[in-house]
């Protein structure tokens, strides 16, 4: 399956679209960088590669005489992809280092900076230079012939907060270590919630369909589904809260990361918001799906299901996939539907370990054995069609989002993506071995042993999986397109949260 794998990820790479997408970059401003200007602008113009959340940019103009005035962010075209930002404050000749911050729809940052000078005598030297929401031409220069798409004034949404003020740029980011945790206990989380669903409508309805409603583990292996998936959902919440706070303390000055107003605009004014909000409604209906599964209520399955599913799916707005400038509803859909098949494989067999061998174990001795069996043989065709789910929307993730098979090892994304694809392989490579040579011993308690030793092996390097996916979501891979090149330094192009 590993050999298998490989090889359709070699062949799809080498059809990849030819450049890598997952963060923004800037593609052209106004003034243009290292440029030297014999007239005072009148606004500053940034033109990036992908629609900006205006809620999380920000530009800050410094000078000789220190930090220049501007008056609030605005789009500058129906597209989204243009900002500016008029110069309130007198300028005087020298030069000036324009830094700014953008996030696109994952709501992962890019800050970077550049620098341009005015020259001694340039006209307009001293004065104000425009009022707010001034003039387009500048967005017009940035855009060269690609043009910002929209009339003057077009887009007056505001920032919701003071625009020329930067969280800490060495601080705590999404890509620092506790922020991996973070999304680490989200996936897992995650993965556990759905696979408890997946295991009861998959695997333990294979068993009811072959060997009747009247099996006697059923009933117990099913209600510790249900409490597993409920502690699930419960956890799920509180990582949701923890990654709102981590989320907003990453995105704002010192100082502000907690307050309600900021936090509310984040959530309500961003993809990473609704994305959020998303999961949480998703958590709520899953715990409340849970409680009545726990209670025999044959609709709990449904509703928490329901909850699953959107819930796979949250991830997705906070991702890469939310982000892509191209394919972005196909790239959507393929992470949802790529956490629903890792759930119905890794999160169902963690369930199977936790809760459905247990119910097999309770029973009388002599019946053990062959309930396990049952169990094993019931999930391994699910986990089969589960894994190929996986296996499937991962090639069309590489395929979007690297421009080749060498930025497997020339990006950082690449890399790490290259490490993820090693060991799961070497989780397929456990998943072969059960079905080759411990399933076929099921049926004794020596084979039950076996099969509890090598599937907790499997789910421990499945999680390490889980840890290498919480860091690659915030890898940026280097991009470079005709008209635009971001250079991997920390003065053009630093990731931040």
């Amino acid at each position: 399956m590993g050999r298998v794998l490989a090889a359709i990820v070699t062949v799809c790479m080498l059809l990849a679209p030819s450049a890598a997408h997952a963060h923004g970059a800037l593609k052209s401003s106004a003034p243009a960088k290292n440029t030297k200007l014999t007239a005072v602008p009148k606004e500053i113009a940034l033109v990036f590669n992908e629609p900006v959340e205006l809620v999380f940019t920000r530009v800050e103009l410094a000078g000789p005489d220190g930090k220049v005035s501007l008056a609030g962010l605005v789009f500058a075209g129906s597209d989204k992809r243009a900002v500016k930002a008029g110069i309130e404050g007198p300028l005087v000749a020298g030069p000036y280092t324009v830094t700014w911050q953008m996030a696109g729809a994952d709501g992962h940052p890019i800050r970077g900076n550049f620098a341009f000078s005015v020259e001694a005598g340039a006209s307009g030297l001293g004065t104000v230079s425009s009022a707010p929401g001034g003039g387009d031409s500048a967005v017009q220069a940035a855009a060269g012939t690609a043009g910002s798409g929209g009339a003057p004034g077009e887009g007056t949404a505001r920032v919701h907060h003071d625009a020329q003020t930067f969280p800490d740029a060495g601080g705590f980011n999404a890509e620092s270590p506790l922020y991996v945790v973070i999304r680490w206990l989200q996936f897992g989380a995650i993965l556990i919630m759905t696979g408890a669903v997946a295991f009861h409508v998959f695997v333990l309805g294979l068993i009811r369909k072959k060997h009747g409603p009247d099996v006697p583990m059923l009933l117990p292996a099913s209600q510790r589904a249900a409490l597993v998936g409920l502690y699930a959902a419960l956890f799920l919440a509180m990582v949701a809260v923890v990654r709102l706070l981590a989320q907003s303390y990453a995105m704002h000055a010192p100082g502000t990361g907690f307050a309600p107003a900021l936090m509310w605009s984040m959530i309500g004014l961003t993809t990473w918001g609704w994305g959020w909000l998303l999961q949480v409604v998703a958590t709520v209906v899953a715990i409340t799906g849970f409680v009545l599964a726990r209670r025999k209520r044959a609709e709990g399955w449904i509703i928490a299901a329901v909850g699953a599913v959107l819930g796979s799916f949250a991830p997705a707005l906070s991702g890469h996939a939310a982000a892509a400038p191209a394919l972005r509803p196909l790239a959507i859909m393929a992470d949802g539907i790529h956490i629903i098949g890792a759930s119905g494989w890794l999160g169902s067999l963690l369930v199977l370990l936790v809760a459905g061998i247990p119910a097999a174990m309770a029973l009388d001795k002599d019946d053990r054995g062959q309930a396990v069996a049952r169990l094993v043989n019931a999930f391994s065709p699910t986990a089969l069609v589960f894994a190929g789910l996986t296996a499937s929307t991962g090639v069309f993730a590489a395929w979007l989002h690297l421009e080749s098979i060498s930025a497997l090892w020339q990006t950082d994304y690449g890399t790490m993506l290259f490490r993820k694809l090693v060991i799961l392989s070497i989780v397929a490579g456990i998943g072969a071995w059960n079905f080759r040579y411990v399933k076929p011993r099921l049926g004794e308690l020596e084979g039950v042993k076996k099969i509890k030793r090598s599937a907790t092996f499997e789910v421990g390097v499945a999680s390490v999986v889980l840890l290498i996916t919480a860091i690659l979501v915030a890898t940026p891979p280097a991009m470079d397109q005709a008209g635009m090149v971001i250079e991997s330094t920390t003065n053009d192009a630093l990731a931040v949260p």
